[in-house]
């Protein structure tokens, strides 16, 4: 049975990913997109005001970040929709978040029509969670490098203020903590259930799912899922890479975990054969050597990831998600616990079904 502590909020609904602590003094300086001003609102609630080619010509135009109430939708508690239309310049290199201040009561983010987080659980199983801080990372995949994209903020008020409220609202960089860190934030493939194929580098993923990590399952199609489950990630290196003396960092999994390189077994948490997390395994960080010459520099490499879960939330549903050079482990850390915005400090709320 896992124990969690007093952070580790018991409710019902989705798993929700939030921040604890101040911000980031080089958050200025990597802010990409301004997003405090005039958005576009409607209340009430419908699923295609996700979709970015949405008309929302006709919608209300409403100021954030502040209170809907202020802004003169009195009294109003219920759903509503918020949009935003921005463009971005981005490289392959970067590192996107979206932060969002405080939400109350409950959100759900889209991003070009894809989902990238949920905080707080919505009605009929209603969890507030208006007094946490808001930060979701946006898959490069996601983003239009050549024009439009389309913020959709879902909000559901129970009462009191209602809205986007907390500040700063904007998108931003994520900074690279390794001088020559290879990150693995963002779109990964998944499929539920269990399969020795799925280990191998020739194997064909193209039917899988999409699947945000890290993000528990849970929060995005998989609620109340317990077993089986892989992840897989293809990427392709430099041709200059350097395939000796790296560390893969592949953050937290709730519970345990296989991982393969190209097919080769290169660590592992937990015992899958039990089936029964009974040390914790869930809180351990997942810190794997990679042998030498597995990777592949030039060409495409594949990472599979086959977790069981026991119960409650499952998946890989904390960072960081990177691979380093051994040399610069240290340094990694050190830079990753001395900053305030930092992946170690997002906090997975798991909300229980009864």
């Amino acid at each position: 049975m896992k124990t969690y502590s007093i952070t580790r909020t018991i409710s019902l609904g989705l798993v929700y990913i939030v921040l604890l602590g101040g911000e980031a003094s080089c958050q200025e300086k990597e802010r990409r997109a301004n997003l405090q001003g005039n958005w576009k609102f409607s209340l009430g609630d419908n699923m295609k005001f996700a979709k970015p080619e949405y008309d929302d010509s006709d919608w209300e135009k409403i100021y954030v970040p502040e209170s809907w109430h202020d802004e003169g939708f009195e009294n109003y508690s219920g759903y509503a929709w918020y949009r935003k239309s921005i463009e971005l310049e981005v490289s392959d290199k970067d590192m996107l978040y979206l932060d969002l201040g405080r939400v109350d009561d409950v959100d759900e983010v889209y991003f070009n029509g894809h989902l990238i987080g949920a905080t707080g659980s919505f009605p009929p199983d209603y969890m507030t969670a208006y007094n946490y801080h808001r930060r979701y990372m946006i898959p490069l995949e996601y983003v239009n490098k050549r024009g439009k994209n389309v913020i959709a903020v879902r909000v559901y008020d129970e009462g009191g203020e209602g809205g986007i409220l907390g500040s700063p609202v904007g998108i931003y960089h994520y900074p690279n903590y390794s001088q020559n860190s290879l990150n693995l934030f963002g779109n990964w493939k998944f499929h539920l259930f269990d399969n020795s194929e799925w280990s191998k580098a020739e194997f064909n993923d193209d039917s899988w799912e999409d699947i945000m990590v890290p993000a528990a399952w849970d929060a995005q199609g998989f609620k109340s899922y317990d077993g089986f489950a892989w992840y897989r990630k293809t990427f392709e290196l430099p041709a200059d890479f350097r395939v000796d003396d790296l560390i893969l960092l592949l953050g937290k999994i709730d519970d345990m975990d296989e991982v393969y390189i190209n097919g080769t077994l290169i660590g592992a948490t937990g015992n899958m054969r039990r089936k029964w997390a009974r040390d914790n395994e869930y809180s351990r960080y997942r810190n794997y050597t990679i042998p030498d010459h597995i990777l592949k520099a030039g060409s495409e490499n594949v990472i599979a990831v086959r977790v069981y879960d026991q119960e409650q939330q499952g998946g890989i549903y904390q960072g960081p998600i990177t691979i380093i050079p051994r040399s610069e482990y240290k340094q990694f850390w050190k830079r990753y616990r001395d900053e305030n915005f930092e992946f170690h400090e997002w906090v997975a709320y798991y909300l229980f079904d009864n």
